[in-house]
């Protein structure tokens, strides 16, 4: 049985086409063995960084809340420091709301 012309030319090209999609494929896995050496490396580099960090916390204490004294809290201020310093008085003229300030003339303060 012999194959027509027609046949032929579409065996030829189904047979292109499997050795172009086995070359693509044999492609692909090159680069995905790079990519996983890579990663490989990555990781190593992130095992090593890890365990260094792990070493530098060891080694220097963390202070902890325990450790640390606790704040005291504010006090209030007693009456007898208020009674003595009492309210600040302002000295000069002095704006309520946006009024103008104006100065008057100076009178001896007792």
């Amino acid at each position: 049985m012999s194959l027509s012309l027609e046949d032929r030319a579409s065996l030829f090209e189904i047979n292109w086409a499997q050795q172009k999609a086995g070359d693509e494929i044999a492609e692909l896995n090159r680069q995905i063995d790079a990519q996983r050496d890579v990663l490989k490396g990555i990781l190593d580099q992130i095992t090593m960084l890890t365990s260094r960090i792990d070493a530098l916390q060891s080694s220097t204490p963390v202070p902890s809340a325990a450790s640390e004294p606790p704040l005291s809290p504010p006090r209030a201020v007693s009456s007898v420091a208020r009674k003595r310093f009492g309210r600040s008085k302002p000295h000069g003229p002095v704006s309520v709301g946006s009024a103008p300030v104006i100065a008057g003339p100076k009178t001896a303060e007792p």
